[in-house]
């Protein structure tokens, strides 16, 4: 009985997984000393032992564990690795073969002149419902246009509101008071009658001071290299700024009407417009030389 057995060994030849359980039986080693050193999960190595390959991750992952394990064991780790590919690959060829066809038996197969029969009444009976279809449909909307009846309710005249009233302007508040020039910062000006026939300030304004107007002047105007500095004022009332920063303002007029003119009028035509003779002149090396270090200009 037992030559028997071998005999059949030899001529059936073990799988990679007995292969591999016989070679570590030999060289006594546990199975968790092999997935110790290789790091394969146990299950892993007992399924390819035992030949459940279904317990396995894919061909790939499974023939590298393969490898890995015979090469521990001083095997062949490459041709193990092929071996168990070429057999798990007739395993699933085998389970996944179809079988063969079998012709159905053709007296069951119904003849073609009953296919065609068949057929025909399937086309007669649908071209009857959609004739009855359409024959329904003619009625119904015939009937639907008998019945109308037509809208005898009044019509309901939409009310026409009457247009919103017109805005009344507001006249704008004159301010009154004493002219001024009041300094943000040390700045040099000069204030003196258009016409150069007298001066009445030409030095530096220091910050937080104010110099008034003269009653008396006939027709003042101001000169400055640094206009946002400067606030001219109409009691409390700051006009907007005599001019862009850093330009030179040569003749900003300080006529009581040319102020309130300025003060009174729209924002947006205070910026578009400005009075005239109230206009600055862009800086120029040789119109204002340059600005000290303290904010201030020499003289212009």
């Amino acid at each position: 009985m037992v030559d028997g057995a071998n005999d059949e060994r030899g001529l059936f030849p073990a799988s990679v997984g007995e292969q591999l359980a016989a070679e570590r039986g030999r060289q006594k080693l546990d199975l968790s000393d092999i997935a110790a050193r290789s790091r394969i999960p146990l299950r892993h190595l007992e399924a390819i032992e035992s030949g459940q390959h279904d317990a396995l991750p894919a061909i790939p992952y499974s023939a590298g564990f393969v490898k890995s394990y015979a090469n521990i064991l001083g095997l062949d780790g490459q041709a193990l690795s092929r071996a168990f590919r070429e057999q798990v690959g007739e395993e699933r060829r085998a389970y996944f073969e179809p079988e063969a066809y079998e012709p159905v038996d053709p007296s069951r197969v119904p003849s073609r002149l009953l296919a065609m029969v068949a057929l025909g009444v399937a086309l007669l009976l649908g071209m009857v419902y959609l004739l009855l279809r359409f024959e329904g449909d003619n009625s119904d909307l015939a009937k639907l246009a008998a019945d109308t009846v037509p809208d005898a309710r009044p019509v309901v005249a939409r009310r026409v509101l009457p247009p919103p009233p017109a805005m009344v302007p507001v006249a704008p508040v004159v301010p009154t008071g004493p002219i001024s020039v009041a300094a943000v910062q040390d700045v040099w000006i000069k204030v003196s009658e258009a016409d150069g026939s007298r001066t009445y300030f030409m030095d530096v304004l220091k910050g937080g001071q104010n110099f008034a107007v003269p009653d008396t002047a006939v027709d003042p105007v101001l000169r400055t290299g640094l206009p946002q500095a400067l606030k001219v004022m109409i009691g409390e009332t700051a006009l907007p700024p005599v001019g862009e920063p850093d330009r030179l303002v040569r003749a900003y007029s300080l006529k009581r009407d040319a102020l309130v003119a300025i003060a009174t009028a729209p924002a947006a035509t205070t910026q578009a417009a400005p009075v005239a003779g109230n206009a600055a002149d862009p800086l120029s090396p040789g119109s204002a030389g340059p600005i000290s270090d303290s904010g201030q200009r020499p003289q212009p």
